[in-house]
Parts: structure tokens; sequence; C-alpha cells
């Protein structure tokens, strides 16, 4: 690789990692586990998962 392409193929590299990290999916995830992992837990999970699975609903 020539000096000349290998700033063309770090800005290939890194626009092909923002893509993929630009979805806020990567980010409400956790949340969206939590919630579930908590509801699963018997009398109090409903209550308390509820809210916390919003939070991976409002940053989707």
């Amino acid at each position: 690789m020539s000096c000349q392409e290998e700033p063309v193929v770090r800005l290939a590299l890194c626009l092909m990692v923002l893509t993929f990290l630009s979805g806020c999916g990567v980010v409400a995830f956790p949340f969206r586990v939590t919630g579930d992992a908590v509801q699963a837990v018997p009398v109090v999970g409903k209550p308390l998962g509820k809210p916390i699975h919003a939070v991976g609903d409002a940053i989707d």
C-alpha cells in the first residue's frame, strides 16, 4: 500500500465503524436486558422492570 492510499483506507475504516455504532440500539441494549431480567423476579419484577425497559424504548 502506498502512502497516498493509507488515508483513504483509514477514512473508509472509520466510516464503517461509525456506521455500525451509530444505531441507538447499542446504547439501549443494556437497559432492555436489565429490564427483562428484573421483570423475571416474582412479585416486584413487573413494576420495577417496566421503567428500566422504558428507558431503552426512549433511547430508540
